[in-house]
C-alpha cells in the first residue's frame, strides 16, 4: 500500500458557562486549520466567532482571525449564504467547510437542548423533527416503516458538559495500478464508512461499497445498497449534487453521501 493524502476532522459542541462552545479541527498533510464559534443555547446566535491557522501555504506562523460578521447569525439550517458572505475576506476557501461543519455540530447538539430551545419535553422535540426534516434523509422519508425513535437510539434524553463529538477522515491509497479512497465517519449518533476504487488515469469508478455501523434505525443501513450506482461513474466529474443524486437523495445516507463527496474532494486536493 502506498498512502497519497491523509485528512481529519473533529467537530465538538460543549455546554460551558451558560452558553455553547464549537470547534471544529481540520488535519490534512498540508493545513492545520480551526474554526471556533461561541452559540446562544436558546437563539442559537452566534456571539463570536475565530478563524485560526496553524498550518498552511503562506503562513510562516500561526494566525487567528476575529469573524466579526458572523455576530447574530443563527447556527441553524439555512445560514448557508450568511456564512459565505461573513467569510468572504479571508480567502481560505476550507473556511465556509469547517464553519459549516460547526453549525451541523449545533444541529446535532439540539437533542440534548430541547429545554433551553422551548420543547416542552424530549417527545415533543422528536415531533418537531419528524416534521421539520421530513423527506430529508431515509430515515425522515420512511417513518411508517422505523421501529426504533430517536431517543431510543440515543439512549438518553439529556447530556451534560460535551454534547456533541464528531470525526471524519478520509485516506486516499495507491494499491497496484488503482487508486483507493477510504472515507470513516463516527459521531456521537451514527458510524459509517465508504470504500471507492477507481483507475488512475480515467478516474472511472470500478468498486464502491459503503458500511452502515451506527444508525438511528435498520432502515438506514439500507442506504448503502445506492453505493452501486457510482460504479463506471468518473470520480473526478462528479460534483455533491450529482452524489446525492446517485446515492439515493432523500431515500439515501446524509452521511453517506457527505463521505463519498469529502472523497472527491480529497482527489481532487491531492491533484491540486
Amino acid at each position: 500500500m502506498n498512502c497519497l493524502y491523509q485528512r481529519f476532522w473533529h467537530t465538538t459542541v460543549r455546554y460551558k458557562n451558560q452558553k455553547l462552545d464549537l470547534e471544529t479541527t481540520y488535519c490534512d498533510s498540508k493545513q492545520e486549520l480551526c474554526a471556533k464559534m461561541v452559540v446562544a443555547p436558546d437563539s442559537f446566535e452566534v456571539s463570536e466567532a475565530w478563524w485560526e491557522v496553524y498550518r498552511a501555504k503562506g503562513y510562516s506562523s500561526p494566525a487567528r482571525f476575529e469573524i466579526k460578521a458572523l455576530k447574530g447569525i443563527k447556527a441553524y439550517f439555512g445560514c448557508g449564504k450568511e456564512l459565505h458572505k461573513a467569510l468572504e475576506f479571508l480567502n481560505f476557501p476550507a473556511a465556509r467547510e469547517l464553519f459549516a461543519e460547526g453549525v451541523r455540530g449545533v444541529i446535532q447538539a439540539e437533542s440534548f437542548l430541547w429545554r433551553k430551545r422551548g420543547f416542552a419535553d424530549a417527545k415533543d422535540y422528536e415531533e418537531h423533527w419528524y416534521k421539520l426534516f421530513k423527506g430529508g434523509c431515509r430515515y425522515y422519508n420512511n417513518v411508517d416503516r422505523v421501529n426504533i425513535s430517536w431517543y431510543d437510539h440515543v439512549g438518553y434524553t439529556e447530556r451534560a458538559g460535551t454534547l456533541f463529538n464528531r470525526f471524519k477522515s478520509q485516506f486516499m491509497t495507491l494499491e497496484g495500478e488503482n487508486w483507493q479512497l477510504r472515507g470513516h465517519f463516527v459521531d456521537s449518533f451514527h458510524s459509517v464508512a465508504s470504500f471507492i476504487e477507481f483507475e488512475k488515469e480515467s478516474t472511472a469508478i470500478l468498486k464502491a461499497t459503503g458500511e452502515i455501523l451506527r444508525a438511528p434505525d435498520p432502515v438506514c443501513k439500507e442506504a448503502s445498497t445506492f453505493m452501486c450506482s457510482l460504479v463506471n461513474k468518473k470520480l473526478s466529474s462528479l460534483n455533491k449534487k450529482e452524489i446525492a443524486i446517485l446515492l439515493g437523495a432523500e431515500n439515501g445516507c446524509v452521511h453517506l453521501i457527505d463521505l463519498v463527496a469529502d472523497g472527491a474532494s480529497t482527489y481532487s486536493l491531492y491533484m491540486n
